[in-house]
């Protein structure tokens, strides 16, 4: 090899390195601020809570857009407690099949709620059930009969002081009241406000978790009127950046207050 060509493979080199170099930069840049649910999951909450914690829902869209929500619960499970499966136009066996489809793509089993379940009936593809006002007033059996280790976690939908001391009474672990704020999902009904959301917490022994038209910016207001949690829709759902949305949720209900 002649000095120029000498010259030219070391010039060659130097313009290979600089290359690689950039890439790996890019490729640093990129899990830095987009990290993976692979790569959170080795540092994502347990969904086991004590009295302190504040937990975190995430509620499909009730349209039947299976396609959309699996997409975007494969973004954001690492950064939530729950996600329910909420479809009113769909039965109860097509519930359970977007479980398994969410469980196929490593959403773990453990945070997937389905509306309208048999808490007493344990499932491999999900931990939780869910009742609206009405399932509740059609329920034979007393949870507070049954040993908890023997059922699964119940959450109980409630829009009143009254509603939220039935479903208590009748043993439900956790509430969701609300609509809060103005919701997108129900945008001709007036909000029940944060001090409605207050007289409930604080009405009741069981955790109380807010829904309606919940973002970053009202974390810290429904903590401070005593729920326990928050639950989301619109908010994460029609973002356009649903895994930034999450975590700025996140971020914001894990600031001390």
């Amino acid at each position: 090899m002649n000095r120029i060509d000498k010259r030219e493979d070391n010039v060659n080199k130097t313009r290979l390195a600089k290359t690689e170099l950039v890439a790996e930069r890019n490729e640093m840049n990129k899990q830095l601020n987009d990290p993976s649910p692979k790569q959170m999951d080795k540092c994502s909450p347990m969904c086991c809570h004590d009295d302190s914690s504040f937990e975190l829902h995430v509620v499909s869209t009730n349209r039947g857009e299976q396609t959309t929500v699996l997409n975007v619960v494969k973004q954001i499970w690492p950064w939530v407690d729950y996600i329910h499966i909420r479809e009113k136009q769909l039965s109860l066996q097509q519930h359970f099949i977007w479980a398994s489809h969410m469980t196929e793509s490593g959403v773990p089993s453990s945070r997937i709620v389905i509306n309208g379940a048999n808490p007493f009936v344990p499932s491999e593809f999900c931990r939780g059930a869910h009742w609206s006002q009405q399932m509740l007033t059609k329920a034979e059996v007393s949870m507070n009969a049954v040993n908890k280790g023997e059922r699964m976690r119940l959450g109980v939908s409630v829009h009143s002081l009254h509603e939220a001391r039935v479903a208590a009474e009748y043993g439900a672990d956790y509430l969701f009241f609300g609509h809060v704020y103005t919701s997108r999902s129900k945008p001709d009904l007036t909000p029940r406000g944060v001090d409605a959301l207050a007289e409930v917490c604080s009405g009741v022994d069981i955790p109380v978790i807010a829904i309606g038209g919940i973002q970053a910016s009202t974390i810290q207001a429904v903590r401070l009127a005593g729920a326990r949690g928050a639950a989301v829709i619109s908010s994460v759902f029609q973002h356009e950046h649903p895994a930034h949305a999450i975590r700025l949720i996140k971020q914001a209900a894990e600031r001390v207050i």
